[in-house]
């Protein structure tokens, strides 16, 4: 082989042969890259030491889960950053409201997933406790929503029956990884795949 490629190595280092030589690596790192992770339709199957894996799958699931999961943030600081960063993540139905003036309100009922700041929300609703006396009433109304209480604040009731009811908590500057991480565990308990 490399007797050949010495002795035409005018023409493989020219223009045209170095076009036709990437072209057939890239159509064999195209062809053997199909052939490694499966991607020849969405039920190809991959069997890996007797394990056997669907490929291809797992990307439409998550994909086919952010569409169907509804998250509301309940939130009065507008330059809370992690709505956008799940929606940008692909987390299309993703909001953010200052406050619930009605625990009807349609943006609740639609909602799998409320995230509730304790501060500066619940106001409307006129729980002393503010986002904490909201949390429980929403919880208690809604126990199949998934309800995550989230504050700046590190003082305040640690003993409050929200906090006992409430499927999470976490402090307001947690990583949005840490946010995204709950809403796809929570997901995947909505809908199962």
């Amino acid at each position: 082989m490399a007797g050949w490629i010495m002795a035409n190595k005018e023409w493989v280092f020219s223009g045209i042969g170095l076009s036709v030589i990437g072209g057939i690596f890239f159509i064999f790192r195209k062809m053997v890259g199909n052939w490694i992770t499966g991607q020849k339709g969405p039920q190809t199957v991959v069997t890996v030491n007797n394990l056997v894996r669907p490929q291809g799958n797992n990307e439409l699931a998550g994909a086919d889960l952010k569409s169907k999961i509804h998250i509301l943030f309940i939130d009065d600081d507008a330059k809370f950053q992690v709505v956008n960063i799940l929606k940008k993540a692909g987390w299309i139905n993703t909001k953010r409201i200052k406050d619930v003036f009605n625990t009807d309100d349609a943006e609740v009922k639609c909602a799998n997933i409320l995230f509730i700041d304790i501060q500066g929300v619940g106001v409307a609703l006129g729980f002393k406790d503010e986002g904490l006396g909201l949390a429980l009433a929403l919880k208690e109304k809604y126990p199949e929503k998934k309800v995550v209480i989230y504050s700046a604040e590190s003082k305040g009731d640690r003993f409050h029956a929200a906090l006992r009811k409430a499927d999470s908590f976490l402090p307001k500057n947690a990583e949005p990884y840490e946010f995204q991480q709950l809403v796809e565990d929570y997901g995947k308990e909505i809908y199962p795949s």
